[in-house]
């Protein structure tokens, strides 16, 4: 490896670990500090995704889930396994982003096409996110038989259950308002920290 890649590679390390970092925080805040209903632990990604492209994108993603489940002991909860799952909810939010990603020639044609295309990215997201996320929930919820301490459903999802939904369709359906919200708001703001980083640190080739 010669110096140009050495340094390019130690540059996208360092920019990624920094993500990952920044995702954990927005996340802790959110739902730990503020205890508002929401995940917020995808904008890094998004913009990840989007500087870097899919490989990097990945890494931050599923690495934010490994990070978040190893410290559950340490912010006060027992450990949860399944946890670990949780990072294909990022793989797949990584995915979406950089399918559409790839031609971020055409955001630039105008704000309107912008707009559109990140609504597009956070809606197919969100039905990946919602099914997933609910599947690994139902086997959470029917194998251990933990609370949702960490992902804000359970009060939703309880909600179903009471009104006579299985518990797969109750905790599929507990993820739709949440998840939706989610995701618009990751989503533009990843586009906006993705700007933020091309106006700070130059444009990124693939």
């Amino acid at each position: 490896m010669d110096n140009n890649k050495a340094a390019r590679f130690t540059r996208i390390f360092l920019v990624c670990l920094t993500a990952e970092a920044l995702n954990y925080i927005s996340a802790y805040i959110c739902c730990d500090v503020f205890h508002i209903p929401l995940f917020m632990d995808t904008i890094f990604t998004v913009a990840i995704t989007f500087y870097y492209g899919l490989v990097p994108g990945l890494c931050v993603g599923i690495g934010f889930n490994i990070l978040s489940t190893l410290t559950q002991v340490s912010r006060g909860y027992s450990l949860d396994p399944f946890a670990f799952l949780f990072g294909l909810c990022s793989a797949l939010v990584a995915l979406v982003t950089w399918f559409f990603a790839r031609k971020k020639e055409e955001f630039k044609i105008s704000r309107t096409i912008t707009i559109l295309y990140l609504i597009l990215i956070a809606v197919i997201s969100s039905f990946l996110v919602i099914i997933s996320s609910g599947l690994i929930d139902f086997m959470r919820f029917t194998i251990l038989d933990i609370p949702d301490r960490l992902a804000p459903i359970k009060d939703f999802s309880d909600s179903f259950v009471d009104m006579h939904f299985s518990l797969l369709a109750s905790s599929i359906l507990a993820q739709v308002p949440l998840s939706i919200t989610d995701r618009l708001i990751t989503t533009f703001l990843g586009f906006e920290v993705f700007k933020g980083m091309v106006y700070f640190l130059g444009e990124e080739d693939w």
